[in-house]
């Protein structure tokens, strides 16, 4: 494995591997003391966690039910490595390959990877380009792709936050930009999209940990692991306008437990999965320590699971001579 080191003059730092294009760590100073925000374990363990730590999920994040892809009269079968289904693009998907590091400066990298056809089932060659940068208070995440064959194409970052540095997350306060969100069944699969309500209605600041398993949704993942339908959002992947403006609509914003560290995510996917660490227990940390369930939580921006072959959930299917583009951005707004 090769890793990767950025760093800008805000005092970002970020360090990644080849491998699954994975973030280990990023820290940044808060009240004058560095403090680490991603959740990460030793580079040796990486091959062998099994919480998509820190990785990149593709070809496509989140669930396709069946592990089958249906497009007019062809089907393609699919790795299933969640039971019936398909989860974050099979067991060999991207976080499992070896990216290659294309270019580098001291703020900046550049990694592609070839997924060739039949890649864990999935039609087509696709190739992918993805840049880390760090911008400002900025972590931005840039994805674009291109194919051969009409294929789906689903592309995030896996990475766990904690922006106390350490702890349960679920003393952070939370809101999401979204009016809708889709509710699963006993297999994590989307049900049909629904307003939110109970502790599905983040739109304004409240603790992740308020009325905390109150919602029969909620008991059923054992915490928040659903798709939140961003508002204002842009259409499917093609040409969207990317995030680059502040005046972009928010879709996602944290404060840490202590109140010194907020996170204001923008993204031009159409949904974010918001994920409470709800199965991390047993995946050991830096120091070889296991992790606890709620240690770190996850915003993926994305399209809608299982959208591939559910039309009312949106056409994530990239075609020959079109470019996906996904942008998100992390922006960090530390104490004095």
């Amino acid at each position: 494995m090769t890793s990767f080191e950025l760093e800008n003059e805000e005092g970002l730092r970020l360090r990644g591997l080849d491998f699954g294009a994975t973030l280990t760590s990023l820290s940044l100073p808060v009240a004058g003391v560095r403090r680490e925000v991603l959740l990460g374990c030793s580079d040796a363990a990486y091959p062998h966690q099994q919480v998509w730590l820190g990785a990149v999920a593709g070809r496509f994040a989140n669930r396709i039910g069946g592990a089958e892809l249906v497009r007019g009269d062809d089907r393609w079968p699919l790795d299933a490595n969640q039971g019936a289904n398909c989860l974050h693009g099979g067991r060999e998907g991207f976080h499992r390959r070896h990216w290659q590091i294309k270019e580098q400066e001291a703020d900046r990298v550049r990694l592609v990877l070839i997924s060739r056809a039949g890649d864990q089932g999935f039609p087509g060659n696709l190739r992918v380009t993805l840049e880390y940068r760090l911008e400002h208070h900025d972590l931005v995440v840039d994805f674009s792709a291109s194919t051969d064959e009409a294929t789906p194409v689903s592309l995030t970052s896996h990475a766990y936050f904690n922006l106390d540095g350490g702890g349960d997350i679920r003393s952070h306060s939370i809101s999401l930009n979204a009016d809708r969100f889709l509710p699963t069944d006993e297999q994590s699969l989307p049900l049909a999209i629904t307003p939110v309500e109970g502790p599905f209605d983040l739109r304004a600041p409240r603790l992740i940990s308020q009325e905390w398993m109150s919602h029969p949704q909620q008991r059923l993942a054992k915490g928040y692991d659903h798709a939140f339908l961003l508002n204002a959002a842009p259409a499917p992947h093609q040409g969207n306008a990317l995030p680059d403006s502040p005046d972009q609509p928010w879709a996602a914003r944290v404060v840490s437990g202590d109140g010194k560290l907020a996170m204001v995510v923008h993204t031009n996917q159409p949904s974010l999965q918001f994920y409470s660490g709800n199965w991390l227990a047993g995946t050991m940390d830096r120091n070889g320590q296991p992790y606890r369930d709620y240690d770190g939580f996850c915003l993926e921006a994305q399209q809608l699971p299982d959208s591939p072959n559910r039309q009312a959930l949106g056409d994530p299917w990239l075609l020959p001579g079109e470019r996906y583009r996904h942008q998100t951005r992390y922006r960090f707004f530390p104490s004095p």
